[in-house]
């Protein structure tokens, strides 16, 4: 059961487990930065899939995660073995805790 507070939405990231990871200059997978983050699924609107096409960006996915400084869009993201590239990290104040929505798009790494 969520608690309804006024402007503050609850995040409970239990959609399943991701790794989040980068790579070098080959393009060679370096250890993972985070390891079995929880995430929550999000629903890709209109607004974020013209406004991706619009940018010529294929977004597949967009999920959200705890608020880590530690992440940004040159980052992968591992969910049940397939590799996702950030393609934009949006920071999301308005939940407890902090959050961030990930807008993803297949790898081919």
């Amino acid at each position: 059961m969520k608690i309804k507070i006024d402007n503050i939405e609850f995040s409970n990231f239990n959609d399943g487990v991701c790794n989040i990871f980068t790579t070098d200059e080959d393009e060679k997978r370096l250890p993972n930065k985070h390891t079995s983050l929880g995430f929550e699924n999000r629903i890709l609107g209109f607004k974020r899939f013209f406004e991706g096409n619009a940018r010529n960006i294929n977004i597949n996915r967009v999920i959200r995660i705890p608020q880590l400084g530690d992440i940004d869009n040159e980052d992968y993201v591992e969910i049940e073995g397939v590799p996702y590239g950030i393609k934009i990290v949006q920071p999301i104040y308005g939940t407890n805790p902090p959050s961030a929505d990930l807008t993803l798009d297949k790898a081919n790494i």
